[in-house]
């Protein structure tokens, strides 16, 4: 496992009386300057302490998580600056079998129309004992946060797209990881409650589910 240093209390105090700034109004990319955390910090900081071995992040974005690790590749139908290899397909990518030890899908598995498939492929991607690591907001607090999210990636590619969805339940997320061969290994909440973190490990290859087809969405 990947090593965070723990906020201090004066950061994590900082963070809280700046919460309606960097978390809905302030455009990301300013809050350093002011010592506030930023959202994809959090998501990065939730996630590294269970990554090992080989990543893969998909829908890697700025690619900050792989950069922050230092051992593996993101990959992203967008580009979004930051290296990450950019693919026409997130669920046909050009890797050997069993080639990551980790794979991530942060905060992005809501902005993939088919994600039984691309849920399929990071299955033929991990190792026997990988892990999955997926981030998630609320269906609820996902369509909040994009109405009001003007500086969001979202925004950057042209808006929401057909098949995406403002967010995941916790239901949804662990039943589409379960149908792609998945079990859940621990979740937990962070950023006040309002994100999802969940660790997934990989289950013996085994005939599908009669829900298993691939294709559909949610």
């Amino acid at each position: 496992m990947s090593k965070v240093a723990p906020k201090s209390l004066r950061r994590h105090v900082w963070d809280l009386l700046g919460a309606p700034l960097r978390l809905a109004l302030m455009d990301q990319k300013h809050l350093p300057r002011f010592g506030w955390t930023t959202l994809a910090e959090e998501r990065i900081r939730a996630a590294l302490p269970h990554c090992r071995g080989r990543l893969l992040d998909i829908g890697a974005g700025e690619n900050q998580l792989v950069r922050r690790y230092g051992d593996g590749v993101g990959v992203d139908v967008f580009d979004f600056g930051g290296g990450a290899l950019i693919v026409a397909d997130s669920a046909d990518l050009p890797f050997a079998d069993a080639s990551f030890d980790t794979v991530c899908l942060l905060a992005c598995l809501n902005h993939i129309p088919y994600r039984r498939d691309v849920l399929g492929e990071a299955r033929r991607l991990i190792r026997p004992d990988g892990r999955l690591v997926v981030t998630m907001i609320s269906p609820l607090l996902g369509a909040i946060g994009h109405k009001i999210w003007w500086y969001g990636e979202d925004r950057r590619r042209g808006g929401m797209r057909e098949g995406e969805t403002p967010g995941l339940s916790t239901r949804q997320v662990v039943g589409l990881c379960r149908r792609a061969g998945f079990a859940l290994e621990m979740h937990r909440r962070f950023v006040y409650l309002m994100n999802h973190l969940y660790v997934f490990r990989p289950l013996p290859p085994g005939p599908p589910g009669p829900d298993a087809a691939h294709g559909t969405p949610p």
